[in-house]
């Protein structure tokens, strides 16, 4: 059983949707609060192994809460383990046809930036899968594209590296496809 806060959040979206495919009881806590967060809870709320609550409930094996600035989700399991998000993108992601919105800025598809860092959401997911099976996880988990360069600060030893299964441009296609085909279903900037 899990419980996951900010689950209309397009992050915590993916990760609920993620966790019922894998045949997880999953309770979602957020605030249905705008259009976009509306939308994304008829996709899930009719799953019966999903319940949502709009107050905090303890009784779950596991515990997600994302940060509000993407930066970051914290799984307790016996412990707590913060997990250091790369920069992610995906389905439902605030975003326009050129690019995504991440922590306030604009970042193009075609920028350096994105193509050096952006790892897919469906990849990222498997880390998940990686983290609850894990008997001894660390306190601090970061997870990065492989190839992108990390601070010294950075401990190897609590680090994960993804590798994108298939060229980003496929899945910016992808993401650009689901964008034109639910344009009125995304959250504007």
């Amino acid at each position: 059983m899990f419980l996951v806060e900010n689950c209309f959040y397009w992050i915590g979206f993916h990760i609920v949707e993620y966790l019922l495919d894998q045949g997880y009881t999953v309770t979602g806590n957020d605030e249905i609060d705008t259009d976009g967060k509306e939308h994304l809870s008829m996709f899930i709320g009719r799953n019966e192994n999903f319940t949502h609550m709009k107050q905090r409930l303890n009784e779950s094996a596991y515990d997600i809460r994302l940060t509000p600035h993407e930066t970051a989700l914290t799984l307790h399991k016996d412990s707590a383990s913060t997990i250091y998000l790369p920069l992610l993108f995906g389905e439902w992601m605030p975003m326009n046809q050129d690019g995504m919105y991440y922590r306030g800025d604009f970042i193009a598809f075609d920028s350096d930036e994105f193509v050096e860092k952006a790892v897919y959401i469906g990849d990222f997911l498997k880390i998940i899968d990686q983290c609850i099976a894990a008997s001894n996880l660390p306190s601090a988990v970061n997870v990065k594209k492989k190839g992108e360069d990390i601070n010294a600060e950075i401990k190897l030893e609590n680090s994960v590296f993804i590798r994108n299964n298939r060229p980003i441009n496929d899945r910016i296609k992808t993401v650009k496809n689901h964008y034109k085909k639910f344009s009125k279903l995304y959250e504007s900037k």
